[in-house]
């Protein structure tokens, strides 16, 4: 034991501001330069309870008034650090209650004391933030744009993309407000994330393209296979699938629309980008290395139409017409129909053939739908038939037989 913990031993529990449940003594007060290092790192010690805290600032106030110490800088910290603690509660409750995600930005705005700021969020389908419109919107480089005034702090959640404030560079001259401010953003982000998403689907839906579009649709053969042969691990390879899938997509120009279990729904300007989205997708998962050395095999079906944009995405018959050409294919085998193989035009990629594979029957849909395959060095050829209602039908005739 050291001569300083020799003689703070010898100490009674009185001479110390504070002494936990255990009997761990903290602060010690028992001479007026120990009481001024107490006032100096009393926001630096972890109380047990706020109760504990409020024992330990008192007993350390008597003893400053005894000593004849005038702690001004102790009682203004002690003083902003309540303020804060006050400002974040508060905020965090107004967040909560903003309805919209302009109200959400306006009520940053006052806190923050600049009506300049802007609140975006990140959308994983559009690949970047999104502002309270919908719209994606670029940060300001570095720590500011081209004039300097601007500035950006990014809040992340478990490593990944939240959110982001983009403000005057002004705001960080209050670097205890920003920080208070920031951290009632983060938990109001959190505790209503599943709003939040909803609310950013919405956003995100009316910006998506409308008229005539290309969609794409993907699904995972054998999933229910898979999940029994890989128990929890499944989730982890789902993830991956769908990280392979969307960096196609993006990469061709498409936008997420949705991805619930293990189909994948994106939207394309032009059928020529829905085709080579579908192709990179085919290739990528090939060259994967996947667990226990399973084969992930994935459908996709192409669909040119014009359906009906609405807040919670797109509705009418050209979304059923896509899924029920995907559901139709096998693992591996990309179909269009005849409306996207039309589409496409004279922007096939080279190299590429469309077998015709006849008009077909699906469940729910009133007209047959004529389907293509598409041939390409890459890929396979040879599938069984189509999963149509006549091959149902059948394989339903041959079991009760």
């Amino acid at each position: 034991m050291s001569q300083l913990d020799a003689k703070r031993a010898k100490l009674p529990a009185s001479a110390f501001a504070y002494v936990d449940s255990k009997g761990r003594r903290r602060l010690p007060i028992n001479d007026e330069p120990h009481v001024r290092n107490a006032l100096a790192r009393f926001n630096q010690v972890v109380f047990e309870d706020e109760a504990a805290r409020e024992r330990a600032r008192k007993k350390l106030l008597v003893a400053a008034r005894k000593y004849g110490i005038v702690p001004i800088g102790f009682v203004t910290g002690q003083l902003e650090s309540r303020a804060s603690e006050a400002t974040a509660g508060r905020l965090v409750v107004e967040l909560g209650q903003a309805g919209t995600p302009a109200e959400f930005e306006r009520r940053v705005r006052t806190a923050l004391r600049d009506p300049t700021l802007v609140v975006l969020h990140w959308s994983d389908s559009a690949g970047g933030y999104l502002d309270a419109e919908g719209r994606r919107v670029a940060l300001p480089e570095a720590a500011g744009d081209a004039r300097g005034d601007r500035a950006t702090t990014l809040l992340e959640r478990h490593g990944q993309p939240m959110t982001a404030l983009v403000h005057s560079t002004a705001v960080l001259k209050t670097s205890a407000l920003l920080k208070t401010v920031t951290a009632a953003v983060r938990l109001a982000v959190e505790n209503d994330r599943l709003r939040g998403q909803i609310q950013a689907q919405a956003s995100e839906s009316r910006t998506l393209p409308t008229g005539i579009v290309t969609f794409l649709l993907t699904d995972v053969e054998g999933s229910t296979g898979l999940l029994n042969r890989l128990g929890d691990r499944y989730a982890t390879l789902l993830a991956d699938i769908r990280a392979v899938i969307r960096g196609c997509v993006h990469r061709a120009g498409g936008r997420e629309v949705d991805a619930r279990a293990d189909e994948f729904f994106a939207v394309f300007v032009r059928a020529s980008d829905a085709l080579e989205a579908a192709l990179g997708i085919e290739r990528g998962l090939r060259s994967r290395a996947w667990p226990d050395d399973v084969g992930v095999r994935v459908r996709a079906g192409i669909h040119s139409g014009r359906p009906t944009l609405t807040d919670a995405g797109y509705v009418g018959l050209a979304v059923h017409t896509v899924a029920r050409i995907c559901s139709a294919g096998h693992g591996g085998q990309i179909l269009l129909s005849a409306a996207a193989r039309d589409a496409l035009g004279r922007s096939r990629p080279a190299g590429l053939r469309m077998r015709t594979l006849g008009s077909h029957r699906f469940h729910g849909l009133r007209d047959a739908v004529a389907v293509v395959q598409v041939l390409g060095p890459e890929l396979q050829a040879r599938f069984p038939p189509l999963r149509t209602v006549a091959a149902m039908d059948a394989e339903l005739d041959t079991k009760r037989l």
